[in-house]
Order: C-alpha cells, then structure tokens, then sequence
C-alpha cells in the first residue's frame, strides 16, 4: 500500500440550512458531481461540525469502550428490536465474500430517539424505536451536541448532490414516505497486536455502504483504505477539519450508476486504538427508489429494479449481524 492518498475537499458551507443562494452552490455541485463520477468519496469542509463538539464525542466514546465487556453487554444490541446498541468485536461480518470470521471492530449503533407513540414505532415498522446509551451520562449529552451538527453537515453534501444531479436542493431531504433515517455509529478498532487476526480478517471487510450518502469523522490514526474504480485499493488520510463523504447502494439505484458506491474496508492499526463515527443517510423507510429522470438517457434503460428504502436496509442488516441471522453465529 502506497503512502495515503489525498481526497478531493469540496466546500458544503454554501448549502447551510437557511443560506440564500449563491453562485458558489452551482460550481459546488458541478465538482461534486465530477467527484462522485470519478471516486465515490471525497472530503467536505464547511460542514459545521464544531471541533470541541468532536472532540467530546471522541472522548465519551473511549470512556465506554474502555469499560469491561460485561458492562458494554448490558446495552447489547440482541437487545433492541430497532437495531440499537452495543455490538462486541466480530458480531459483524460486512464482507459477503469472506464469512468465515467477523470484523475486528466493537460498535455502538444509534437512531433517531423514537416514543412509543411515534406513529412508525406504533406501527411496528422496523428501525424505528428508542436507542440504548451507556449508563455516563455524559455519553448522551455529546452524542445529542454532535448528532444535530453532522445531521446538519448530511444535509448540505444532500443540498449539493441534488443541485448536482438537476433536482431541486430540497429534493432528497423531502421525499415521500416519512422521515430520512439517519443512523450514527461509534466504532473502535482495537491494535492489531491486540486481536490476532485470522486469514483476512480485517477491522472491517470490503463493503459498499446501503444507503444515499455517508459522511465519516475519525481520529486521524488511519486505516481507511477506498477501492479505485480500476480495482486498486489507496488509504486515505482524513485531515482532523474535514469529514470524508460517500456514496452507498440506494444512490447507486437513484443515479443508474452515474455514481457508484465504492467498496471500502478498515485496516486495524498495528499498535494503537482506531475510532471512528460515520453517520449513514438512509431515504424515509417507505420511499420507494428508482432511477431519476436526470439521469436516464433516452437511449438508456434503468439498470436496477425499484427498492424500497427500508426493505433494503434491513436486507442488508440481517445479511451482516449475526445476532439477525443464526447462520453468522458460527
């Protein structure tokens, strides 16, 4: 593996809830859009993640996976019926071509905070519910601060992929069908040294992600390695300032591969602790998803059958967690 790759940085802060347009939101789009033709990822600014708000999501997320395992397995996530919780290092298999081991990594998997009178929750719609937090209180107060901006960032890269694609800036952040679902992870990656590895066994397999977008905050440790549209794997450098962006299957349907989502994977680090929190963009539950009129040629015939958000994302949840799926337990 060469020596990290540096991402193209696109600037967001134009499509900032509330801004008044611009000429800076067309040359935005434009990149994006060559951008996302290319690679799949990139890096934002102006996204309006504060660094203090970071920094204390960070801190209480290495509070709560340094407790022992059987505190962190009381907010299990076998526990909750909304896939919200503590998942323990290789619940997970994310890779589909290697199911012989799960990922090195350990994760709490969070949601909106949903009432048991949340008309979805009422209804029994999966990933719709109340989410589990660590007993630190100080845990919950960070995750809130820190959930609301990097929504906030999702909806400006989500402004300028729509301006992007010729839809109206409100046109993926305003679909039928409910809310967008927004689901925010808090992982940790233990020293190589530490897990002993098996034969291929990585931190996390290669993946695509499922939803529209995913925007990703780290700790600058490394680790991230991103799949060339020729096959070639580079590792990316996030600089401490930027959150690195990309594409997932849903929007691969969406723009009739005009952009695709990339594979991607996770290298545990050789000697240290790796973490990281990605916020994945998933479109409301019931909207249904199929090819744009934007990007469909007359000469051309959509690639993919319609999906149906939600059906897809819990397809692809119970494809990966074995607490879903008795055949990953092993």
């Amino acid at each position: 593996m060469s020596a990290p790759a540096a991402l193209p940085t696109i600037d967001v802060s134009s499509f900032a809830t509330g801004a008044p347009p611009t000429p800076a939101q067309d040359a935005t789009a434009a990149e994006l859009d060559r951008t996302c033709r290319e690679i799949g990822f990139f890096l934002v600014t102006g996204h309006g993640v504060q660094p203090e708000v970071k920094v204390a999501m960070m801190a209480a997320m290495r509070r709560f996976f340094a407790l022992p395992a059987e505190e962190k397995q009381r907010i299990a996530i076998g526990n909750s019926r909304c896939h919200r919780g503590y998942v323990a290092i290789a619940e997970e298999i994310l890779d589909d071509a290697n199911q012989t081991a799960g990922d090195l990594k350990e994760s709490i998997d969070t949601g909106g905070e949903h009432s048991p009178d949340h008309p979805e929750v009422r209804a029994g719609v999966p990933m719709f519910g109340p989410n589990q937090f660590p007993a630190d209180p100080g845990f919950r107060a960070a995750w809130e601060a820190y959930r609301g901006q990097v929504i906030e960032a999702a909806r400006r890269v989500q402004r300028a992929m729509a301006r992007a694609l010729g839809l109206p800036d409100e046109f993926l952040l305003d679909r039928p069908g409910g809310e967008v679902m927004y689901h925010l992870r808090h992982l940790h990656y233990p020293p190589r040294d530490t897990v002993a590895p098996g034969p291929n066994q990585l931190g996390c397999g290669a993946h695509t992600d499922y939803g529209t977008v995913t925007l990703l905050a780290d700790d600058g440790v490394g680790g991230l390695q991103v799949m060339r549209r020729d096959g070639t794997w580079i590792e990316v450098a996030v600089p401490d300032d930027r959150l690195v962006v990309n594409i997932g299957d849903l929007m691969a349907i969406w723009t009739n591969d005009r952009w695709v989502s990339n594979p991607h994977r996770v290298i545990n680090p050789p000697h240290t602790d790796r973490y990281s929190m990605p916020l994945f963009v998933t479109p409301p539950f019931h909207a249904e998803i199929s090819c744009l009129d934007t990007c469909l040629r007359a000469d051309e015939e959509p690639r993919y059958q319609p999906q149906q958000a939600g059906a897809y994302l819990v397809s692809r949840l119970d494809a990966t967690h074995s607490y879903r799926n008795p055949l990953l337990a092993g």
